[in-house]
């Protein structure tokens, strides 16, 4: 009897579900998307059903086949972490739910340094610095502005805790999740009274902490029956989106560093300890024993999109990907003195760019030469805030995922500026290959993470660095660093958490 695995994402613009077979076919893919709403400035928000509706038309849609239905063994999830929800006692939302990437909650941040102490009493016990958009300030806003919702709700949930309830019956999250909800004390992995007393919540009223790849429970009856599933599927607990998409991408032993690519730029180290001392965003990894540091550029996707909307074509359209390549790839910026510092970049320890800025432009250089300054700068600021891991990357090098690994030349400067080997993993949605392989490790069907991860067959090409072209980026490299502190004069803001 053949079994069958499902990985499901859950993001903050839409899910998408892959179905494998357990010797590591892929046999489905599924997507549905949904909105964020922004009622008022700095509010972000969404509807927690769609989220579910979402789960359930993209698995509907993949185990089509009744055979394929009746054998799915297993199902985890990969999420979006720090949005939070109340709900009933039956687990329906009570308003919509607050995303992660709310800004409403100023007032509570100073009430927190107020009541509680410093911003790193906050980071300290969770591993994420105080955000004005993450569930401990939203649960005190909730409190104060929304007393009748905030008596009426049973449940307080996050992602990962609304969908296990809703197929389980059993609110659960996992602890690679629950740190950016700033409510645990994520060292000892479990809730911490402090912050509780905050919030003004108790534990009963939260969801049960499990480790990624525990099983949660059966589906009951009625989830099965919307998924068109049967209650033999278990549910296996995942893990934040950035830790699946580590795991999808293999990247599972302590120094083994993801960089993932795309809007936001998001570098993922894996650790055998946390690392506190670094101020880096901190949280238990999807594999067991492992602790996982996080640094992101916000703007690192949106600096090159922002120059095909800037030089769009005679037309009105962008310029496509491959002709950027082309063209840049004939470019010589850094080496003609011309340079790019992305938005949100960092111009020096404690410090980031409040405005991009180009330096150095000359009467020679044309729109390509901007675009390859553009590659080069998003690169060089991957790499230099990289410095600031404890975690450092072995020699096999480092794993590139997301829209720059399409990129033939942005994987090449990577690998050149990094003097490191770029490894490639070649399967999109990686988030979903690691929800797969927490369902199949939940479930049995594979020993740990690292034999999920060889059965799921994730292919990688690997590009070395060119040595030549190494030597001559590193005094470029350093002259990058050293503009930057330059800038940073006129150009900077603290960088939240800095104070830490």
């Amino acid at each position: 009897m053949k079994r069958y695995l499902l990985g499901i994402d859950v993001g903050t613009t839409g899910t998408k579900t892959l179905l494998y077979s357990a010797d590591g076919a892929l046999l489905g893919r599924a997507y549905r998307g949904y909105p964020l709403s922004t009622p008022r400035v700095g509010w972000s928000e969404q509807n927690a059903e769609d989220w579910w509706r979402a789960v359930v038309g993209t698995v509907r849609e993949v185990c089509a086949d009744p055979e394929t239905a009746a054998n799915v063994a297993a199902i985890s999830l990969s999420l979006q972490g720090g949005t939070v929800v109340p709900t009933d006692a039956e687990f329906c939302p009570l308003r919509p739910a607050m995303v992660w990437n709310d800004a409403r909650c100023e007032a509570e941040r100073e009430a927190f340094l107020r009541e509680i102490g410093p911003a790193a009493a906050m980071y300290e016990k969770t591993g994420w610095g105080l955000s004005p958009g993450l569930p401990a300030l939203e649960l005190r806003w909730l409190r104060d502005h929304e007393p009748e919702t905030f008596r009426r709700a049973v449940w307080f949930l996050t992602v990962p805790d609304y969908i296990s309830a809703k197929m389980t019956g059993i609110p659960a999250a996992d602890l690679s999740d629950a740190g950016i909800n700033q409510l645990i004390d994520v060292r000892r992995g479990c809730y911490d009274e402090t912050l509780l007393r905050f919030a003004g919540v108790t534990a009963d009223r939260l969801p049960k902490l499990v480790r990624s790849g525990e099983v949660i429970g059966h589906l009951t009856e009625a989830a099965a029956a919307e998924l068109g599933l049967t209650t033999e599927t278990v549910l296996a607990a995942g893990a934040h989106d950035q830790y699946a998409v580590a795991l999808g991408a293999g990247a599972t032993e302590a120094g083994d560093i993801l960089i993932g690519s795309g809007t936001c730029w998001v570098i993922t180290a894996i650790g055998d300890a946390p690392d506190f001392a670094s101020g880096l965003s901190q949280s238990v990894a999807a594999v067991p024993g492992r602790w996982g540091s996080l640094q992101s550029l916000s703007s690192g996707g949106v600096c090159l999109e922002w120059w095909r909307k800037i030089f769009a074509q005679d037309d009105g359209s962008t310029v496509p990907y491959d002709v950027i390549n082309a063209e840049a790839a004939a470019r010589r910026a850094a080496e003609s003195g011309l340079y790019f510092y992305p938005f949100s970049g960092q111009a020096a320890p404690g410090r980031s760019f409040s405005k991009a800025t180009f330096v150095g432009l000359d009467l020679s250089h044309d729109r390509f030469d901007l675009a390859r300054a553009i590659l080069e700068g998003v690169a060089f600021q991957t790499l230099w805030m990289m410095e600031s891991f404890r975690t450092k990357p072995s020699e096999a090098g480092l794993k590139l995922a997301g829209g720059a690994s399409k990129s033939p030349l942005w994987c090449r400067l990577t690998a050149d500026i990094a003097g490191l080997p770029v490894r490639i993993p070649e399967v999109a949605d990686l988030a979903c290959v690691g929800a797969a392989i927490l369902a199949g490790v939940g479930c049995g069907l594979y020993r740990d993470a690292g034999e999920g991860y060889r059965r799921l067959a994730v292919r990688e090409r690997v590009l070395q660095p060119d040595p030549a072209r190494a030597a001559a980026y590193r005094p470029l490299f350093a002259e990058y660093k050293r503009i930057a502190g330059t800038l940073g004069a006129a150009y900077s803001l603290p960088i939240p958490g800095a104070e830490l």
